[in-house]
């Protein structure tokens, strides 16, 4: 009987130090590790994404930021398939239960609601319908500067625009959070998107700056609508540079879409995709006769005085036949431009010879890419010289057989405000990085590309420009406390079926700037199919005039004393 005793004694002895020995290797020499797959049971590490940063203009105005917001999701099989449930999600999100949908594991209902519209549903406490916060891109301003911005995708990045040249730049930095569970895996404490902003905030955040002005931006947006509603338009397109430092202040194109309700853009698949300031190719007719008259200025093929025959508005060389809206005979180089014949720039352009002419042409920044940082951006079309046939040189010179985008041809108009040089244009200032409450800032200063023309030319050709509107096919482009300079354009499309230019699709346009003698602004506009008439002196010069008086009030240029004679006669 001892010995039994003795030996249970043992074999209880050594269970317990074979315990004690697996409770300090438990406890003490594996005690982390066990430590942490306890944690893991009520606390989950979960990654989000780091807030997006913002754009704003020029002035600090906010263009576009990230807010939280709510995606709703259903799982089937936590469902309860009751009546009033099923009622409940009717009339909460208008959401039907299918028998298609109760055979998924798992689907989206909406994404990214606000949340004020998920404020009843998350109150409903309906088994199988759950919520996750997410990011959602929020523009205050609605469609204002719709195309310059873009828009970004379900998974938060840029599609087009500004949101997708600085998608890397805005992205914010993801970020780690605790979310906490109960015995039964019910979160108790959980984090939310502004949770993940503050931490982001704190290490994180970058913010794009514009050049554009969003007061101008405004204005041209409400006058090119109001311009393409007046002329029973298509579409048109307002660009306002400042061509002393190349910065666009405003752009604006109609029709437009609210990147906040994508869904509800009228356009064809990704055509809100596509920023038309940048990547339209047009043949842009009379407002380019602007690099012959420079030309021929610069090289001295031509004075002011020298008479041009325009040949009574008909002139037959070869096989070519060009015609004047209005017959002019003999008249002077600067007579020519005033009144925009084409015959008188066909001889001029051939008097300055392919090699001349294209020289002049590339150095404008006609037929290559600008720079700007917008995606898609289009290089134009502009043929080598040995390409062209014998109608290309006085055709090329009234602004036929090239394609320009409106952003080059802007450009142009400033190099002839600002005294000869080509500006590298500008669409944003500055980059800010806030880092660990440290900030960073990249400034995107001028840029000179270089000299196109003599000063004394800009001089001359800007004179010109000033007579187009004070007796010349700019009239309408007055305005009554500024003096003006700028060119129109008339010009017929290609018909698709034929190849040939169109007799009834033109694209109207208008170039200049104000004041004439100390510019300040540059503006394009752009008028596509115009059809209660199609001449540019007569639909677009006067969304010139309003967009440029109403601008420069608001940047407070001082008025003009003297009011142009024609402005007063008309009135």
């Amino acid at each position: 009987m001892t010995q039994r005793i003795k030996i249970c004694f043992y074999f209880v002895l050594a269970l317990i130090l074979l315990l004690s020995l697996r409770l300090i290797y438990v406890q003490i020499l594996q005690g982390v590790y066990y430590s942490e797959i306890a944690e893991k049971q009520y606390r989950q590490k979960v990654k989000t994404e780091g807030l997006r940063g913002e754009i704003l203009d020029r002035n600090g105005k906010l263009l576009a930021k990230s807010v939280e917001s709510f995606s709703v999701y259903f799982r089937p099989k936590e469902f309860k398939n009751s009546k009033s449930s099923v009622q409940k999600l009717e009339n909460l999100l208008n959401f039907k239960v299918s028998q298609n949908a109760l055979k998924k594991d798992f689907l989206w209902i909406e994404r990214k609601l606000l949340p004020q519209e998920v404020e009843e549903l998350s109150q409903s406490k309906i088994k199988g319908i759950g919520l996750v916060s997410e990011q959602k891109r929020y523009y205050p301003n609605g469609a204002l500067a719709c195309y310059l911005l873009g828009s970004v995708g379900m998974d938060h990045h840029g599609l087009s625009g500004i949101e997708q040249t600085f998608d890397t730049f805005l992205s914010g930095k993801s970020q780690t959070l605790d979310q906490w569970k109960d015995g039964k895996g019910r979160k108790f404490l959980d984090y939310t998107t502004e949770d993940a902003a503050q931490i982001s905030q704190k290490n994180l955040s970058n913010t794009v700056i514009l050049s554009v002005d969003r007061a101008l931006q405004y204005i041209a947006e409400k006058e090119i609508e109001k311009g393409v509603e007046e002329n029973d338009a298509v579409s048109g397109i307002i660009l306002i540079q400042n061509p002393h430092t190349g910065e666009l202040l405003a752009m604006a194109s109609h029709p437009g879409f609210d990147p906040n309700n994508m869904e509800k853009t009228k356009y064809l698949e990704e055509a809100y995709l596509q920023n038309g300031m940048v990547n339209h190719i047009y043949e842009p007719g009379s407002t380019f006769k602007v690099v012959a008259f420079a030309a021929a200025l610069e090289e001295k093929k031509f004075t002011l005085e020298e008479l041009i025959n325009c040949e009574n508005g008909n002139w037959k060389i070869g096989k070519l036949n060009i015609h004047d809206h209005e017959p002019s005979g003999v008249i002077s180089f600067q007579e020519v431009l005033e009144k925009s014949s084409n015959i008188g720039s066909a001889k001029i352009g051939l008097r300055l010879g392919k090699d001349l002419f294209f020289k002049y042409a590339l150095a404008f920044g006609f037929g290559a890419k600008t720079g700007i940082l917008l995606p898609g951006e289009s290089q134009g079309l502009l043929r080598h010289p040995q390409t062209w046939s014998q109608n290309s040189l006085p055709t090329l010179a009234f602004g036929q057989e090239i394609g320009v985008t409106p952003l080059q041809l802007i450009g142009a108009f400033s190099s002839i405000a600002n005294g000869g040089f080509l500006m590298e244009p500008h669409i944003v200032k500055e980059l800010r990085r806030t880092e660990l409450g440290k900030t960073t800032k990249t400034l995107f200063p001028p840029q000179i590309i270089r000299r196109v023309v003599s000063d004394k030319t800009a001089h001359l050709l800007k004179n010109m420009l000033v007579q187009v509107i004070k007796s010349g096919t700019g009239t309408e482009a007055q305005m009554e406390h500024y003096s003006a300079a700028g060119k129109t354009g008339t010009a017929q499309k290609i018909d698709p079926t034929t190849k040939q230019y169109s007799k009834s699709k033109y694209i109207a346009s208008f170039c200049g700037f104000a004041p004439a003698h100390n510019p300040e602004l540059v503006c394009l506009v752009i008028l596509d199919e115009p059809k209660k008439t199609y001449w540019g002196g007569t639909t677009a010069a006067p969304i010139f005039s309003r967009v440029m008086s109403r601008s420069l009030a608001l940047l407070e240029i001082p008025k003009e004393k003297k009011q142009p004679l024609a402005l007063a006669l008309k009135k």
